[in-house]
């Protein structure tokens, strides 16, 4: 494949048959890695063009009314055709429109070879977040100047080919052919396109008699000291950890003198290495106060403002400690972008400022660590695998020649790839350890390597719970650990102290053992046991069948199982408004008095979980007394197996808990996914307060824990934080506070609006006020340009504002992005805002907090309703029982501090830099009407506030936006 054809086609919608036609065609021919011609033409339509078309493209009917017929056009475009492959983005669409022009005029079909760049990107680029052309282009930093016009789109996929084949030939020869065992992932030719890369690479690199099959092909001249090729996989090359050695720092080392060098603006410190530098007390400030909490045996909360730096504020003193006192330190976040901006943006900094040197190391949770040794499994058994699970593998393949570390955040898969992926992750049970022969390649023992030769080790929220609850020594020792983005610790901490698990757990489960598909144990068993001539074969093979038997007796009661529960459960739960699902809460009393027949199917699921897991283990225990006779592939499955066989008795043991112990201090809820026609549950246990776990296992036995994020307090006082996270009933001597302002100057920077004349949910009902929210959304988009995020509390509401907005803006050249409708992504929804055009999202629950998006792409910020969470869910309801029988106000003790801090989080989404500047529009009343409401206000930095009619309101959004400010 050297000559290409890049086609885009702009149309007047997507249904060809239905009298849709092209309206714009844009072709870019390519050959030999160069582009050669571009033709681009207008074509007059059999239909008018509608208005969203219009304002999706562009394109308006007066441009296309003198434009050529299709007619006439075709025949310049199948002479570029001629003897080309045909190439698209996203090429169904595209390819669609012309084999219906062509019929239409009475040419043959296209039958050439066809190429999809969407195709090719999702295989070749599996770490991508989205694999829209404005998206990729804009990765790629290739020039597109018109997005959705027929010439600029083909030009600019034109590029992205020659990137993607610049891509695919750079792959080692060894992943090129595994890539051909997923042909049946492939919808075009991108089969045909890799055989001839392969034969190119054969023949260049080796003679014929020596170019090897997909197992033993050796490596190319280009890819030796690139590539570790190693039995069926091509991995990026890995450095050795125990290559890089630090420098020891004298144990006499003073943090003062040392702390003003660093941060001196004519020293050798940050000012040498960062441009721009700027001294900020607030930083230094913090990095004085957790030294000496470090030196003090103490604990420390800081709330540190927007902007003040406290990602270095705790780094500095925490390598410092670290290499003076040989003690490593753990840090927590919770989130992956701030992940990314201490690999991406601090740790780089200190390492070119800081005079000696330090590790840094990343450690995740078992599970997000590829097994290669399960791949490697995965791939030879290509038996039954769907086409979603071959592009998942097709993927991994790609993505093992440029990742270090097999982590799974890195991957950009499907929900089936996400499932494929529970079949090859890392885990305690089948892991062969030593004897594995991927055992130096292991991603997880290198990753536990590395954390162990570290100085500071970064880790998530649920790791380090997971640690501490556990004891199970994932982690190396510590005594100090600072927790990053501590507001987000009681949620975090509240799932792990407690127990969930959901229907699709119970199904993955059954099918990884079943007997179809590439991933299913019994299956690779059964294949596995016609080559092995063994005097016990007959017998495993009676219990393997009837393991079949008994797996297929438990499916059909786990099935009937899911029908009783989810029945029950729609016909009474309450929709909690952020979730989209619905929740209703349980007691153990309910299974034994009121409905005794969810009783009897739960027993009747752990009495067949227990039987399959005894079939299975009596298989296992005639393998065992065989061992020295099994063969190698055979004892691979068999630490498998086992493996799975504890994933079973653990489903049992948590069912068991949901269902039917009894637990004090604990609140116990199923939830059932209304959104979709599958059926799926959700089962949780959590505790009611965590405090006293927290305080036993973190903060007592630690020398010193800092906790540390922009929202810690409620109006500037961290009570409720204090007795949440377990640091009431510690010695007051033991914990220290310290809160530190913003940098930015909030009072011009940011205008707060809130309109006294909205109507109340309570007072006027919730319709009334939706309808208020639309127009006021409407106007405020208007203002501002786009440019908007709207917050929502409930999903519902968020869906009846877009469906009302989307109404009245209909032909107006706004974007809407509805969380939940447009994608469930946040990540993509992100993107696609960051990059889009008078761009509006609206969201919910995970959009409050976590979402960073300096520069004037955001300049107006909705908040719909105050953040209360759902009375009607059952923790909430469950805390504030408890609450009331102990003489407490639940809502000022518990619901309303957390709301606070919730609305914190939310409006802080705004002013991210210096440079900013935005409107944030509170619609909720309350907030002025309620007494409790000024807590809201006085938590927050001082901004400017103004409250009125909407009507004179709306009036300073833009102006304010514009800089001039009121």
């Amino acid at each position: 494949m050297k000559q290409f054809i890049v086609v885009d086609f702009e149309t007047t919608g997507n249904q060809p048959r239905q009298g849709d036609s092209i309206i714009q065609i844009g072709a870019v021919v390519v050959e030999n890695g160069q582009i050669i011609e571009s033709y681009s033409t207008f074509v007059k339509p059999k239909k008018k063009i509608p208005p969203f078309i219009t304002q999706l493209t562009g394109i308006t009917n007066k441009m296309v009314s003198n434009a050529p017929s299709m007619e006439d056009v075709l025949p310049d475009l199948l002479r570029l055709l001629a003897g080309r492959v045909f190439v698209a983005h996203n090429a169904a669409f595209d390819l669609n429109f012309l084999q219906e022009a062509l019929l239409s005029q009475g040419y043959y079909p296209f039958d050439g070879p066809i190429l999809d760049t969407v195709e090719l990107a999702r295989v070749l680029l599996p770490t991508q977040s989205g694999y829209r052309l404005v998206e990729l282009t804009s990765d790629f930093e290739i020039k597109h100047e018109n997005p959705h016009q027929a010439d600029s789109d083909a030009i600019a996929t034109a590029h992205l080919l020659l990137r993607l084949l610049d891509t695919i030939n750079k792959l080692p020869l060894i992943t090129i052919q595994g890539l051909q065992m997923m042909i049946s992932s492939f919808r075009f030719d991108v089969g045909t396109l890799l055989r001839e890369i392969e034969m190119e690479k054969l023949i260049h690199s080796f003679p014929v008699e020596e170019a090897g099959s997909f197992a033993s092909a050796p490596p190319t001249p280009e890819e030796a000291g690139k590539y570790d090729l190693f039995r069926n996989l091509g991995l990026k090359q890995r450095k050795k950890w125990t290559e890089k050695k630090s420098e020891q720092v004298p144990i006499h080392f003073h943090f003062e003198p040392f702390l003003e060098r660093m941060v001196a603006v004519d020293g050798d410190g940050f000012a040498l290495h960062h441009e721009n530098y700027e001294r900020r007390e607030p930083q230094e400030a913090m990095m004085h106060a957790v030294n000496q909490a470090f030196t003090d045996q103490k604990h420390l909360l800081v709330e540190a403002g927007t902007g003040t730096g406290k990602s270095l504020g705790y780094l500095l003193p925490s390598i410092l400690w670290a290499r003076t006192h040989k003690q490593q330190v753990i840090v927590s976040t919770h989130t992956i972008h701030l992940q990314d901006q201490l690999f991406q943006k601090d740790i780089p900094l200190l390492q070119k400022a800081l005079p000696f040197t330090f590790r840094v190391a990343q450690l995740k949770g078992r599970g997000n660590y590829l097994c290669l040794r399960k791949f490697e499994q995965s791939i030879e058994t290509q038996e039954g695998s769907t086409q979603d699970i071959q592009l998942a593998k097709a993927q991994i393949l790609t993505w093992l020649t440029e990742t270090t570390t097999g982590d799974v955040e890195e991957l950009s898969l499907s929900p089936s790839g996400q499932s494929f992926w529970q079949s090859v992750k890392s885990d305690t049970a089948s892991c062969l350890n030593r004897e594995c022969p991927w055992f130096s390649r292991c991603f997880y023992f290198q990753a536990k390597q590395q954390a162990k030769e570290a100085d500071v080790i970064i880790v998530n929220h649920a790791l380090l719970i997971s640690d501490i609850e556990k004891e199970n020594g994932v982690l190396p020792s510590f005594e100090i650990a600072i927790i990053d983005e501590a507001h987000q610790l009681d949620e975090v901490a509240s799932q792990h102290f407690g127990t969930q698990l959901s229907s699709i757990e119970m199904f993955q489960l059954i099918e990884q053992l079943g007997v179809e598909g590439d991933k299913q144990m019994l299956l690779m068993f059964a294949n596995e046991l016609k080559v092995w001539q063994s005097a016990e074969k007959p017998r495993i093979e009676q219990h393997l069948q009837q393991v079949k038997v008994e797996q297929q007796i438990l499916k059909e009661a786990v099935t009937n199982w899911l029908q009783l529960f989810y029945h029950w459960g729609t016909e009474r739960s309450v929709e909690t408004g952020e979730s989209q699902r619905a929740t209703l809460r349980y007691k153990k009393e309910d299974f034994e008095e009121k409905y005794k027949k969810l009783g009897k199917s739960t027993n009747l699921v752990l009495q067949k979980l227990g039987d399959v897991a005894k079939e299975v283990e009596q298989l296992l225990a005639i393998l065992l007394q065989q061992q020295a006779e099994v063969p190698y592939s055979l004892q691979r499955l068999q630490t498998d197996v086992t493996g799975l066989v504890e994933e079973i008795n653990h489903v049992a043991i948590k069912l068991h808990f949901l269902l039917i112990e009894e637990q004090d201090g604990h609140v116990s809820w199923m939830e059932t996914e209304t959104r979709t026609s599958r059926k799926q549950l959700f089962f949780f246990k959590t505790p009611l307060d965590i405090a006293d776990t927290l305080r036993t296992t973190l903060l007592e036995p630690k020398r010193s824990v800092i906790m540390t994020s922009a929202t810690l307090t409620v109006k500037n006082k961290f009570t409720y934080f204090m007795e949440r996270m377990g640091f009431a009933d510690l010695p007051e001597e033991r914990v220290e506070t310290l809160s530190l302002p913003s940098p930015f100057d909030y009072g011009q920077q940011g205008l707060i609006v809130i309109p006294s004349d909205f109507p109340s949910v309570k007072k006027e009902g919730e319709q009334l006020f939706v309808e208020a929210v639309i127009a006021g959304c409407v106007d405020a988009v208007r203002a501002s340009e786009g440019r908007t995020m709207i917050l929502f509390t409930s999903y519902s509401m968020l869906k009846s504002v877009y469906e009302g907005m989307k109404s009245l803006l209909e032909g107006e050249e706004f974007e809407l992005l509805g969380h939940g409708i447009d994608s469930s992504n946040r990540s993509k929804l992100v993107r696609r805002f960051q990059t889009g055009s008078k761009t509006v999202l609206l969201g919910t629950n995970s959009f409050w907090e976590g979402v960073d998006i300096p520069g004037d792409v955001l300049s107006c910020l909705i908040i719909v309703r105050l953040p209360f969470q759902p009375p009607n869910h059952p923790l909430l309801e469950g805390r504030s029982e408890r609450l009331k029988a102990e003489k407490k106000n639940p809502f000022m003790t518990l619901s309303l501090p957390h709301a606070v801090i919730r609305f914190k989080q939310g409006v802080g989404r705004l002013i991210r830099q210096q440079t900013d500047r935005g409107v944030v529009i509170v619609f909720d009343t309350r907030i002025i009407e309620a007494r409790y409401g000024r807590m809201f206000l006085q938590s927050l930095p001082p901004y400017q506030v103004e409250t009125g009619p909407w009507t004179t309101l709306r009036e300073s959004i833009a102006p304010f936006l514009q800089g001039n400010s009121r």
